[in-house]
């Protein structure tokens, strides 16, 4: 799960979420027009505030394991991780299906990576309910 979560932080801050171009074929009308491409990241525009907020979910989630890891002073992640593992989810597929147009590799990645990020949440959620005496069924 924590690397699941890393590499979406990563995904979110630098591959590109959104592709536009525009390349006209119009040199053998004597036209010059130039090309270009945009890319946008999971944190800009469109609708960049469910980028942000999955970034932020996901570091807070990172931060808690490694520090539950690290000090016994941190709770075990428990119950949390299972609900913020399915927040990352939603706002992931918020962004791509608020938008849906011109999706790049960011975007599919994107969405794997948080499904990577919800079942890791969902397996420590099933730690932490089989040492407590209390099961989550699925279904």
């Amino acid at each position: 799960m924590t690397v699941a979560g890393v590499l979406l932080g990563a995904d979110l801050v630098l591959l590109p979420f959104h592709r536009y171009s525009v390349d006209l074929k119009v040199e053998e009308f004597g036209i010059d027009v130039p090309s270009f491409r945009i890319d946008v990241t999971g944190i800009q525009d469109p609708y960049k505030v469910f980028g942000i907020a999955a970034l932020v979910v996901v570091i807070g989630m990172v931060v808690h394991i490694l520090t539950a890891r690290v000090t016994a002073a941190v709770p075990p992640p428990g119950q949390l991780h299972l609900v913020a593992g399915s927040v990352v989810l939603g706002l992931v597929a918020a962004k791509m299906l608020a938008n849906h147009d011109f999706l790049g590799i960011g975007a599919w990645l994107g969405l794997a990576l948080a499904l990577g990020v919800a079942y890791g949440g969902f397996v420590l959620g099933q730690e932490a309910s089989a040492g407590s005496g209390t099961a989550i069924t699925s279904g």
